[in-house]
């Protein structure tokens, strides 16, 4: 390979980028812990959801860019230029609860996995450990220490990879795997709740909204984009994201269902890995959680801060203070986390991602309407299949909602 050939291969991975950071905070906890618990639970049930969850958020998240690339216009204007201003802001004044709501649950989490891996902190969890801690997560994603951040998605990935590794390990039901790659929908509340929980990480509506802003920031503005927007999801989400979910599934299945291990803590789920690295897996699964944990809370209120900076008018940069400040402040909800009770922590993050994805059906909704219109889209609108797709997304995003409801 020559140099110019070497030049024009970093140009195209330069291209690549957005859905990148979307995906780092699909691939966190709340993924984590709906994978682990759905294969514990169900077995190999809802292994074509799984499977097929990274390409549904490609799908999903690929709309908002399209539409952006034509239109110019991100989540928020596009809710309120194609419905009415009443109805947008209300509606993302929900989403934006429901974002801090999980950054809450994760600071929940994010105490329960620090008790386990120092358990000395922990009468001390609530008053100053998880407080320093959120501190320091604010503190590098508002001064943009991207360095961190980086380590944090790789030791996270890193986990991913030997729950991939893990599947050969163990003892997998191949005819198990091959019936649940034949559609079925849990109907019991755990079941559904992870059906639901694996949707809201991957292919709820929301990731519309956020990839459309992380292409507006990339300055992805014209249609000539779109392709590069293609390959972006297909690579990072199609993926990436699909051995992921599909790597920690089916350890589940194959290791915690055969057990009869339900599982309600970390330490639970750790039980996975116990085929690989034997006593080593409660460590590199507490790490990596705790990684997962750390990069997700950043990356989840960075994409909080655009909808709110897009609503009240202010620039969406680090370099604007205000920005900065509402960063801070977002990031900082995590400290809650510790206070609030009811359901085991990794349970909890199963409902709030559920309870994320309760605005996905009207999302996608509004998306297909927009991308469809020739008088916006003009030649651009969404081909028959990838109208498709999103419907098939839209009804299971009414699906998984469902969960939040069933007592």
């Amino acid at each position: 390979m020559n140099n110019q050939e070497k030049t024009s291969f970093w140009k195209k991975m330069a291209v690549i980028g957005p859905a990148a950071i979307l995906v780092s905070s699909s691939m966190g906890p709340g993924t984590i812990a709906s994978c682990i618990m759905g294969g514990s639970h169900l077995g190999y049930k809802i292994l074509w959801m799984v499977a097929a969850s990274g390409f549904l958020g490609a799908v999903v998240s690929l709309v908002g860019g399209r539409v952006y690339a034509v239109t110019g216009k991100a989540g928020f204007e596009i809710v309120r230029d194609y419905t009415h201003k009443y109805f947008a802001y209300p509606f993302f004044a929900w989403m934006i609860f429901a974002v801090y709501y999980v950054i809450a649950i994760e600071g929940n989490l994010l105490a329960h996995t620090s008790s386990l891996m120092v358990p000395q902190i922990k009468p001390y969890i609530e008053t100053i450990a998880i407080p320093v801690i959120v501190v320091i997560i604010a503190l590098i994603f508002t001064f943009g220490f991207k360095r961190v951040v980086f380590l944090c998605a790789i030791m996270t990935s890193s986990m991913a990879i030997l729950f991939l590794i893990n599947i050969f390990s163990v003892n997998v039901s191949w005819s198990g795997m091959a019936k649940g790659l034949i559609p079925a929908v849990p109907l019991d509340k755990t079941g559904l709740m992870a059906f639901g929980g694996i949707l809201g990480g991957s292919a709820g509506g929301v990731v519309a909204v956020g990839y459309s802003y992380l292409v507006k920031n990339k300055g992805w503005n014209r249609p000539e984009f779109i392709k590069r927007m293609t390959l972006d999801q297909v690579f990072f989400y199609g993926i990436l994201f699909g051995i992921f979910s599909i790597g920690i599934y089916v350890s589940g299945a194959a290791v915690l269902y055969t057990r009869g291990i339900e599982v309600t803590s970390a330490i639970d789920a750790a039980k996975a890995l116990e085929p690989l690295v034997g006593p080593f897996s409660k460590w590199i699964f507490l790490v990596g959680l705790f990684m997962s944990i750390f990069t997700t809370i950043g990356a989840l209120a960075t994409m909080l801060c655009y909808f709110l900076a897009d609503m009240v008018g202010i620039s969406p940069d680090l370099d604007d203070t205000r920005f900065k400040l509402i960063l801070f402040i977002s990031i900082l909800v995590a400290i809650l986390g510790p206070f609030l009770s009811g359901l085991p922590a990794m349970q909890y993050m199963v409902y709030a991602m559920v309870i994320l994805l309760l605005a996905g059906p009207l999302i996608i909704g509004i998306y297909l309407y927009v991308a469809n219109s020739n008088q916006i889209m003009g030649n651009y609108t969404n081909s028959w299949v990838f109208n498709l797709i999103l419907f098939i997304a839209l009804v299971l995003n009414c699906i998984g909602g469902v969960a939040a409801f069933i007592k």
